[in-house]
């Protein structure tokens, strides 16, 4: 079941990698909430406890629900662009994508036969940090570096899934909260910027002085 999710998991990153809508980005998030609460759900359906199901509750509530929805009022209150606009083109995007994916599959693979790692989750996830890190490379809009920042957290998540069989609960509920806490900053920042810039785009941050 962890590798049919973590492959699903893996499928929705090159959905980033072929979409031009913003809306896609807030649409893949969520699945992704939902394919990593499922995730963690799962191991508990035989042992089943009320305290077990606090951190997928809290996963599923801040990242299918509220992060989604804050995102969302970001875009309608700011009037921000419905499509993305790449530095680079998205055939060459998801070339990128695709050879680092394979690379990293690869790795994790000839990594297990030394290492006892789930292959097919730890390549996912390593995965997801790498494309995360991509979309903030080459995506102009802020709101996309945001998008792109929490496909990398999602990334982190699923990884340390693979790597370690059971993690900190307070630690993964930290984790958490940082992200909506950055997210929650990041907000302020685009309501900041459009006081002063239009467009939500890195290459509008040129004409800034010192």
């Amino acid at each position: 079941m962890q590798n049919v999710l973590s492959i699903l998991f893996c499928l929705s990153l090159f959905y980033l990698a072929v979409t031009s809508r913003v809306k896609a980005y807030v649409s893949v998030l969520q699945f992704q909430g939902i394919l990593l609460t499922v995730l963690i759900v799962f191991p508990f359906i035989k042992h089943f406890s009320v305290f077990a199901l606090i951190l997928p509750a809290t996963l599923f509530i801040i990242k299918v629900i509220l992060i989604p929805r804050y995102i969302n009022r970001i875009i309608i209150n700011l009037d921000i662009k419905r499509t993305i606009d790449p530095t680079i083109q998205q055939f060459t995007f998801l070339l990128l994508i695709i050879f680092s994916m394979t690379l990293i599959f690869t790795t994790s693979n000839i990594l297990s036969n030394s290492t006892d790692i789930e292959t097919i989750p730890f390549a996912s996830g390593f995965s997801a940090i790498v494309v995360g890190i991509f979309v903030i490379i080459f995506r102009k809009k802020l709101i996309i570096h945001v998008a792109g920042f929490l496909v990398l957290e999602n990334g982190i998540f699923l990884f340390g899934t693979a790597v370690v069989s059971e993690l900190p609960m307070m630690i993964e509920i930290g984790v958490l909260l940082d992200v909506f806490v950055v997210v929650f900053l990041m907000g302020i920042a685009l309501n900041r910027i459009s006081s002063t810039l239009s467009g939500f785009e890195v290459t509008s941050l040129d004409r800034l002085k010192d």
